[in-house]
Formats: C-alpha cells, structure tokens, sequence
C-alpha cells in the first residue's frame, strides 16, 4: 500500500497526548507505521516551540508543524520558522484592559518567537508552564515585550469566566484579532487570519500535498478549522461535546489511542476513504 498522498495531521493536548503528556507506544508503532508506508504526518497545536520541543524529538516530523494555534508554521527539519503571524497593536491594548478588568485571577502570557512572557502569573499559568511538558519563561511587565512580534497571548481564568470573557472582548468590535477557547481555562486572542485550518492549507500549498486526502484529529473549539479542512475531521471520544456535535465523525478517546485508530481506519481503506464522505462544512 502507498500512502504518500495521505497527509495526517493531529492536535496534541486531548488527542495525541494522554493526560499524562505522554504519547502512547500504540500511537508512536502506529505513527511510525503510517510513515514506513509512505504517509505524511504531523501535528498542529496550541503549544510554542518550547513546549512542543520535546515531542518533536520524538516524533521526528519531517514536514513543517503548526504551532501557536496557526502563528507559526516551523520546519522541525531546518528548526526554522517558515512563516508567522502577528497580533497588531491595535488589538494589544486588551491585555492590559482584561487584567483591569478580572484583577489578580486572570492569568497572561504572551508569546513571541523569542518565547514565552508571562505577564500576570496564577496557579493554573504555574501548572501550564511547570507541568510535565516544562518550558522555560520569564516574568515580564507588558512594556518589556511591547517590541516584540506577538504570536499570540493566552488568558488564564476559571471556565465559568469564559463566555463573559469573549463577550467583554467582541464588545471592542474588530481590532484585527480574533479570540478562541483552546482549554477548559485557556482562552486566547490571535492574529485574526491565523488558524490552525489557515495553517492547514498553506502547509499542503507548500509542501505539493492535496487537502483532499488529509485528514486532522482534534479535541476542542480551536481545532474546528482544521477539521473542516480537511478532507476527514475526527474528533476524540474525549472532545468537547460541542465539538462532537459540529463534527460528528468520533473516533477513540486519547487515552485509549485515538490516532492509532485513525491510521488504523486509513490502512484499511486507504484512499477510498476520502472520497467516501462530504468535507464537514
């Protein structure tokens, strides 16, 4: 069988990752089996280069990942970015309006291609950064990064916080960002042509591959775009259910091997499989 028409294209937390951060050996034989045959993987996520360093050492990727939720799409290869976005300065103004606003309990980062900024440190920005996937940081005041090229910047807060969240921040009307729930207490705002589906595309436009036979595994609200991309959007058993709804293809949960079950799906229908189904609209 040849899969180099294949393109797979997986979200990390909630779908490759278990909830341990680890990735399992029936998702690694799998992956590595998918590859033997010829087809293309890789991941795409919400994560930064720091903290995604230690998967793309295992997992060896070849072509460019998607990083940042789509600010960034990096070649693991040349470790060079290959393109990135920018949140403009119209928009930044509402980091320091959101910690008016929500005081000590909203966390904030941001990050740069220099790297991770935390603005207002919290307990759940303390496991973010010092969890298993530990990444290095530096406190920093907002005028410190003011010159630097914003990839994006992540909101900590509790989830009831959420809607009225988004809500105070689409009150400001169209500042050239756009705002997106990446986690139960993740929030971020992103330059607003970035996306993980964006990113999708200009992937296969620059890499010769067909959005025709990809197919993405993903988990939440920030992975829609790719989904709908792609030419077959999975969904862990895992995702928001939200996100079921609006995808309906549900495949195993990431801890009982989601992505092995997706390539076990590919290699016994092969490319049949894409042509088989509409694209999710």
């Amino acid at each position: 069988m040849n899969l180099s028409r294949i393109l797979l294209v997986t979200d990390c937390d909630g779908t490759l990752l278990r909830d341990d951060k680890t990735i399992s050996q029936k998702d690694l034989d799998a992956i590595a089996r998918f590859r033997e045959l010829g087809g293309n993987f890789t991941i795409a996520t919400g994560r930064s280069l720091p903290t995604v360093s230690s998967i793309l050492e295992l997992l060896k990727p070849d072509l460019p990942v998607i990083l940042y939720n789509g600010s960034m799409l990096y070649d693991p290869v040349k470790k060079t970015p290959v393109w990135t976005a920018e949140i403009p300065q119209s928009a930044r103004f509402l980091v320091e309006t959101s910690m008016e606003r929500y005081g000590p309990e909203l966390g904030v980062e941001v990050l740069t291609p220099e790297g991770l900024h935390v603005i207002q440190f919290t307990p759940v920005i303390d496991e973010h950064l010092n969890g298993p996937l530990k990444a290095p940081y530096r406190l920093a005041s907002l005028p410190e990064v003011a010159s630097l090229q914003w990839l994006k910047v992540m909101f900590a807060l509790p989830a009831e916080e959420m809607e009225g969240l988004k809500a105070f921040l689409d009150s400001f009307g169209d500042l050239g960002a756009r705002y997106v729930r990446s986690e139960k207490l993740y929030f971020e705002i992103l330059p607003a042509h970035a996306s993980k589906g964006a990113a999708l595309k200009m992937l296969c436009e620059k890499t010769g591959l067909s959005l025709k036979y990809t197919a993405a595994i993903g988990d939440c609200d920030n992975d829609l775009e790719m989904l709908r991309e792609a030419s077959l959007g999975f969904v862990t058993a895992n995702a928001y259910p939200s996100v079921k709804e609006k995808v309906g293809r549900v495949t195993v949960s990431n801890e009982e091997g989601a992505v092995s079950a997706v390539i076990r799906e590919i290699l016994e229908k092969g490319e049949a499989l894409f042509l088989a189904e509409p694209r999710l609209q």
